[in-house]
């Protein structure tokens, strides 16, 4: 286990730029959606990947590898704000970007792998119907804009590209890609309902639940909490497509519960992250029983956990509070139900899991205990302060 080096370094210029950077975004888009019309799902989503920046900055302020992933953070935000706000082509643009910036992730970080030989072509497809759309006047095909939509709020076999930045990425990073991909696929949703072809709309919560079952063993079989909360987002993500059919105006409920599940996931990346600045490992075998010599971070991972908990009941309550169930399609429903207590079951047992593991499992007599930091307190406190504020939302 790496030693702790709480020397902490002297916050460079570089962390005060970008801590600069993204004040002065909040505040531009602060007056576009105060003296504009703007749709008010792209100011929410635009809200949470600057949020999910500053996080990614201000966490780091004591972090021994200094601001490593400061620019890298500006770039990803800058990608998912112009990809979020329907303004063309610069969405498309942006779009594009950021599909080169994950392909770029993969190549250079992801293991070399049948799964990142897949991952690499799928995002290159995705580019290339990216590309189509924004330079060719008829755009395409709905099956087209449907491989999008799955591309950045994934399904199984659709998850390789996700799954593989999450994985591959530095530690702030990973936290931010989750907010900025998931926030992309969001902007699109809107559209959704009215690409799905009805006939089809039985199958969507059968394929919604294999994926969900998939992902969900997945991520009860990692001892890496990393991969684990990939896929238990993706678990998550179930929801959004399986509900579909059931509940409609998703984009009613369902941005404000796709930016919940992305910022209080990448809550827990950031959690994780700060775990290995000072052990130097993600292992839960190592990191087990760090609870009773860090009380702070015990307790705010605790409340983390207990929210994340609620996350698979937000879409029934949202949907409800938009309109009654569709109890015309009554012979559908086994599925869907059988999703929704897939999802809640499995949510449940990987991050009580997670949470038994890493903060009340045996003691460690044989590590330093170092508590979270200011920066760090309030890095993990405004994630939950704004995935609870939409909680309320949907």
């Amino acid at each position: 286990m790496a030693e702790n080096t709480t020397g902490r370094n002297v916050p460079s210029a570089l962390w005060g730029i970008g801590i600069s950077a993204i004040l002065v975004a909040s505040g531009v888009l602060g007056l576009l959606g105060w003296n504009t019309t703007s749709d008010s799902s792209s100011i929410f989503l635009a809200a949470a990947i600057l949020l999910a920046c500053f996080c990614g900055i201000f966490g780091q302020k004591d972090s021994t590898e200094g601001s490593g992933d400061v620019a890298p953070i500006i770039l990803l935000g800058g990608l998912g704000l112009g990809g979020v706000f329907n303004v063309e082509p610069i969405k498309g643009l942006c779009l594009i970007g950021l599909l080169g910036y994950a392909g770029f992730i993969l190549a250079r970080h992801m293991v070399a792998s049948l799964q990142k030989s897949l991952a690499l072509v799928h995002v290159f497809f995705a580019m290339i119907l990216e590309v189509l759309a924004v330079f060719m006047e008829e755009g395409v095909h709905i099956v087209g804009v449907l491989f999008l939509l799955i591309t950045f709020l994934p399904l199984v076999p659709f998850h390789l590209p996700f799954l593989g930045i999450v994985r591959s990425s530095r530690e702030s990073l990973a936290g931010v890609w989750v907010v900025v991909w998931l926030a992309s696929g969001l902007s699109r949703l809107k559209d959704l309902e009215g690409l799905l072809p009805l006939d089809g709309m039985e199958l969507i919560p059968v394929l919604a639940l294999a994926s969900a079952i998939y992902t969900s063993l997945k991520a009860m079989g990692h001892l890496l909490p990393r991969e684990s909360i990939a896929n238990a987002t993706i678990t998550l993500l179930a929801l959004l497509w399986g509900l579909i059919g059931e509940l409609p105006h998703i984009a009613v409920w369902g941005i404000p519960f796709g930016i919940a599940v992305a910022l209080l996931m990448s809550a827990m990346l950031c959690s994780y992250a700060f775990l290995y600045e000072r052990y130097g490992t993600h292992n839960l075998v190592t990191l087990q029983g760090l609870g009773s010599g860090l009380p702070r971070f015990r307790g705010v991972f605790t409340f983390l956990i207990s929210l994340i908990m609620l996350l698979p009941v937000l879409p029934m309550v949202g949907g409800f509070r938009t309109l009654p169930f569709d109890v015309s399609g009554s012979h559908a429903l086994l599925p869907v139900w059988l999703l929704v207590f897939t999802v809640w079951l499995s949510i449940s047992w990987v991050f009580t899991t997670l949470l038994h593991r890493t903060a009340f499992g045996k003691p460690r007599s044989d590590v330093p205990d170092y508590d979270l930091s200011f920066y760090e307190l309030w890095t993990l406190l405004l994630l939950m302060g704004m995935a609870g504020l939409l909680a309320m939302l949907a």
